[in-house]
C-alpha cells in the first residue's frame, strides 16, 4: 500500500476549517440568507442559511481536500520526484477555501465586491500554476491514475498531450485574466473553450491509447 502523506493532510486540512473562525466573528452580523453563488451579471442566484455556509461550506471543502490527497497519495508511483508539484495542487483547494469564504462574508456584510472579476482573476491563477507544474510531474503519475480510465497507455502519447495541455492552461489561464476588461460572456467563452479541448484532449488519448 502507498503511503499517506498525513502532515500534509492534516495541516491543509486545518486551513480549510480556519475560516469557520471569520465567520464566527461576524456571526451576529451576517444576515440569515447568505448567497454562495452568482450569475455572471453577479446577481445571487444561490444562497446557504448563515449556520450552513459559516460551518457546512468550510467542511465540505475538507471532504473534498481529504479525497484529492488520498487519491493523489494513492495513485503517485513517484512520491519524491513529484513531491513539490503535488505539495502544490494539494494547497489548491485550501487557497481558494480561505480566498472565497472571506469574499463571501465581505459580500454578505454589505461591501460592493465584483464576485465575477474575482473568481475569473483567482481562476485564471489557478490555471497558469497547474500548467506550470504538469510537465514537472513524472509522467506515470497520470498515466497510471484510475481518473484517466485510459487503457494500454502509451507514455510518449501521454506525455506529448500532458506537455500541450500544460502550455493551453497558461494561455487560457492568461486569457481568464484579461476577460475581466470585457464583457462577461468573453470570460464564458473561454471556460467553455477550456472545457472543449479537454474533452478532446482526452478522447485523442483514449482513441490513441486503443490502437
Amino acid at each position: 500500500m502507498k503511503s499517506i502523506n498525513w502532515k500534509q493532510i492534516i495541516i491543509t486540512s486545518v486551513v480549510c476549517l480556519l475560516p469557520i473562525v471569520c465567520g464566527l466573528l461576524f456571526y451576529n452580523q451576517l444576515p440569515e440568507r447568505i448567497a454562495i453563488h452568482w450569475g455572471i451579471n453577479n446577481q445571487p442566484d444561490g444562497y446557504f442559511s448563515k449556520p450552513a455556509f459559516v460551518f457546512g461550506m468550510p467542511i465540505m471543502m475538507l471532504a473534498l481536500q481529504l479525497f484529492c490527497c488520498i487519491v493523489s497519495d494513492r495513485s503517485d508511483e513517484n512520491p519524491e520526484a513529484n513531491k513539490k508539484a503535488v505539495t502544490v495542487y494539494k494547497w489548491l483547494i485550501p487557497t481558494i477555501t480561505v480566498v472565497l469564504y472571506i469574499v463571501t462574508i465581505a459580500i454578505a456584510l454589505g461591501n460592493h465586491l465584483d464576485i465575477r472579476r474575482i473568481v475569473v482573476i483567482l481562476l485564471g491563477i489557478l490555471l497558469i500554476i497547474s500548467g506550470n507544474y504538469m510537465p514537472k510531474v513524472r509522467s506515470n503519475y497520470y498515466m497510471k491514475s484510475k481518473v484517466l480510465w485510459v487503457k494500454n497507455r502509451d507514455e510518449q502519447l501521454v506525455n506529448k498531450a500532458i506537455k500541450i495541455s500544460a502550455y493551453v492552461l497558461i494561455v487560457f489561464g492568461a486569457l481568464l485574466i484579461l476577460s475581466i476588461l470585457f464583457q462577461p460572456i468573453v470570460s464564458v467563452a473561454i471556460v467553455v473553450a477550456l472545457l472543449l479541448y479537454s474533452l478532446y484532449i482526452y478522447l485523442h488519448v483514449y482513441m490513441k491509447s486503443l490502437k
